[in-house]
Parts: C-alpha cells; sequence; structure tokens
C-alpha cells in the first residue's frame, strides 16, 4: 500500500496525497508534512525522500538579508509561484496572468486620458512611477485586479525603478508589442519592461503566521 501525505498549507492540513502528488506543491524545508509512521508533523527538510522536491525551487537572498536572519525568497520551478519567508510569516504569490496585467492597463488608460491632453507623457509617468513605488506598490488599476509591482528581492521598487520601467513600456511596443509577448515564454512572466526594470508582477494567494 502506498504511502499517503499530508502537508500544511496556510495552516490547513490538506491531504491525503501520493508521493508524486506531492510534486503539485512548492515545498520548503520548513513546510510540515504528515503521514502515518510519523508520529508528529515534521518539516519537510528532516524526510529524505523529500528533497528531490524541496530542490526543485530555488532560493535567492535580497541585498541585506540573509537566512540567517530568518529571510528568503522562493522561486518555484513551476514558473508560477513566488514565497517569502520571514521570521513571522510566509507569503504566497502567484504570478499575474496576462488578462488581469491587461485589464490593469485598460483601466489605468481610461483614468489618466483626460490628464494626458493637458500634459501628455507626463501624466501617465507620473501616475505610473508615484504609485507603484507607493505603500500601495500598484496604480489603480491593477489595485482593481488584486495585483501589484515587486522588484526581483519582493521589495517595494523605488521611483527611479518605476520610472525605468515606464520609459522601458515603450520600447515593449515597438515590434508589433514583441516586447509584451514576451510573457508568454519568460520564467518568471515578465515583459520586456519587467526584464529590464528587475521587476515582477503578481498577485497574493496566501499568506501563513509561522513560528
Amino acid at each position: 500500500m502506498k504511502r499517503e501525505y499530508f502537508i500544511s498549507i496556510n495552516g490547513q492540513s490538506q491531504g491525503p496525497y501520493s508521493y508524486e502528488e506531492l510534486g503539485q506543491f512548492v515545498i520548503l524545508p520548513n513546510t510540515l508534512i504528515w503521514h502515518k509512521d510519523l508520529r508528529n508533523w515534521t518539516e519537510a527538510a528532516f524526510l529524505k525522500e523529500l528533497e528531490p522536491y524541496i530542490n526543485k525551487v530555488s532560493h535567492t537572498t535580497p541585498n541585506g538579508f540573509n537566512y540567517n536572519n530568518g529571510f528568503s525568497v522562493s522561486y518555484a520551478h513551476d514558473n508560477q509561484h513566488v514565497i517569502v519567508t520571514t521570521p513571522t510569516e510566509r507569503i504566497h504569490y502567484r504570478y499575474a496572468d496576462f488578462g488581469e496585467r491587461l485589464a490593469a492597463r485598460i483601466l489605468d488608460g481610461l483614468i489618466i486620458i483626460i490628464p494626458s491632453i493637458f500634459i501628455p507623457f507626463i501624466a501617465g509617468w507620473l501616475y505610473c512611477a508615484i504609485m507603484q513605488s507607493g505603500d500601495e506598490q500598484a496604480t489603480v488599476g491593477q489595485r482593481t485586479m488584486g495585483i501589484c509591482l515587486l522588484d526581483m528581492q519582493t521589495a517595494k521598487v523605488s521611483f527611479g525603478q518605476a520610472t525605468g520601467r515606464f520609459f522601458a513600456s515603450i520600447l515593449s511596443a515597438f515590434f508589433f508589442f514583441f516586447g509584451y509577448w514576451m510573457f508568454f515564454w519568460m520564467d518568471k512572466k515578465q515583459t520586456l519592461h519587467d526584464n529590464l526594470a528587475s521587476t515582477i508582477v503578481v498577485r497574493e494567494v496566501g499568506r501563513e503566521r509561522i513560528g
């Protein structure tokens, strides 16, 4: 009889799953796992058979942070998810899909259409740069769609970074919007201007307390 596993996601037990079915999840070293041969819930790092799944996730450490103080960023190789772990919580993101990003762009275009008549180009730049580098990390259109802009370390972008991304978006429109179509084959669902500005567009899908 095959072993059945349970996994703790957002503080809730889910399962049972076969060993092969665990491959659909992003499993970190401190993800809690249980099966009937274990007395208690156990971190995945202590279960040797789960090493292949843990090794599927690549880790990057932001400048000024390291694993010693409990902060890490995990990019899943499914090209769909990012997980940020801090000393007190774990935040789950997925990359925004093309429809969400397109709808946000249309809404933002409607918002700035009148200001752009009076101050062409500058209105769009200031609108995007100020809002995306602000506390909300998103324009009105992006907030409406539940998505936001982060840098590659999942931190808030600076005004200069948001400015660079805005001007780079002009390049994305060249050659039949080739830079936008890059979204479909880039690992982190980035357009050309995301790639040049080192940003990602994400939706938060879960948050759990740890420790």
